[in-house]
């Protein structure tokens, strides 16, 4: 479900682990923001980090879960980002983590609409051409 297959399965595996480790961390060192906006984020983060150590790509740990299927979850994580403070009710007093959600749920969107998802770890043996 990409508009470019331009982004390598690398590094959308670097950008998922950074993704999930700014939201915990972000959200956790937020101290002015509610309760229930450090909740969504950290939530969110560990959701990140655990399809993204499931899924079949360069970084999975345990690959169980197809990188195509992977991309589903990348769209629900920059839906979840991007309406949650208004859903959850918390936008407007979240010590700025209403806009750094938001950020991070375009951000997310943008790199799965340009990722390629067609990434198999089966490597194709490479052929020298025939010497005549």
């Amino acid at each position: 479900m990409s508009l470019v297959k331009l982004l390598p399965a690398w590094f959308h595996a670097i950008a998922d682990y950074g993704v999930a480790g700014a939201l915990i961390v972000g959200s956790l060192l937020t101290t002015s923001a509610p309760d229930k906006a450090i909740a969504t984020g950290v939530v969110i983060g560990v959701v990140v980090l655990a399809v993204s150590m499931l899924t079949k790509y360069p970084l999975g740990v345990v690959k169980v879960l197809p990188f195509t299927v992977h991309s589903a979850g990348d769209y629900l994580a920059a839906a979840l980002l991007i309406l949650g403070p208004f859903v959850v009710g918390f936008d407007g007093s979240s010590g700025g983590l209403t806009e750094f959600f938001i950020a991070a749920g375009v951000a997310v969107l943008a790199v799965s609409l340009i990722t390629n998802y067609q990434y198999s770890d089966k490597r194709q043996p490479v052929t020298a051409p025939a010497v005549a």
